[in-house]
């Protein structure tokens, strides 16, 4: 039972959180850019970007949690491999709302800001990617 609501968790916390970087990604941020000019898209997403790492926060460690509690509980230590992906991408989360911190007090004509960008564009794609990967482990490769 508790392996059950593991999965659960884990489910809940990385659709929520996959979702939404698929959401914004391909739907809020070309928007944006398409219908602002690029100082005020620029400064829209600054208002935006909080709100978008703290989903990625709280949705991933609904992940971590979840997935702690079906390795824990599960029979199978196939169930580490969910827990060590969903750590991995709260991390990176966690690392890249840092860079947005310190990316808040450059300007973002600097090169420094351009490479933090590329930095978060890079974090954002990697924990997409994790979170895919785990979907296909918790849905094919992962039975109790």
């Amino acid at each position: 039972m508790t392996v059950m609501v593991g999965r659960f968790l884990w489910r809940i916390g990385s659709g929520i959180w996959l979702g939404t970087i698929i959401f914004f990604s391909l739907v809020v941020a070309p928007a944006i850019f398409l219908e602002l000019p690029m100082v005020d898209a620029g400064r829209l997403l600054v208002r935006i970007f909080p709100a978008y790492y703290g989903i990625g926060l709280w949705g991933g460690g609904l992940a971590l949690i979840g997935s702690l509690l079906a390795a824990w509980y599960a029979s199978s230590r196939k169930n580490w491999l969910l827990f060590v992906e969903a750590l991995l991408a709260w991390v990176l989360v966690v690392y890249a709302n840092r860079l947005l911190g310190i990316m808040n007090h450059l300007n973002s004509a600097s090169s420094r800001f351009a490479h933090l960008h590329g930095e978060s564009v890079m974090i954002n794609t990697v924990i997409g990617i994790l979170l895919i990967v785990g979907f296909i482990l918790e849905t094919w490769i992962i039975r109790d």
